[in-house]
């Protein structure tokens, strides 16, 4: 199933800040703001058990790259 897609413009400091969390966090702006949005809507629960731990390990494996530098 191909997931739906839109565009929405945000303002050049809010961008800053969504690059600078992703970059810190080691995931992409879209699962940031798609967990934001399913954390505003009261739904982050009905996230996928499976993509969250897929996540945990993304950002797992990113730190632990980060320690062996």
């Amino acid at each position: 199933m191909v997931s739906p897609q839109f565009s929405v413009r945000i303002p050049p400091e809010l961008d800053e800040r969504l690059n600078a969390y992703a970059k810190q966090a080691g995931t992409t702006k879209t699962k940031v703001m798609i967990d934001a949005l399913a954390h505003y809507l009261g739904c982050a629960d009905d996230v996928p058990l499976i993509r969250r731990v897929l996540e945990l390990e993304e950002r797992m494996a990113a730190l632990e790259a980060k320690s062996e530098k």
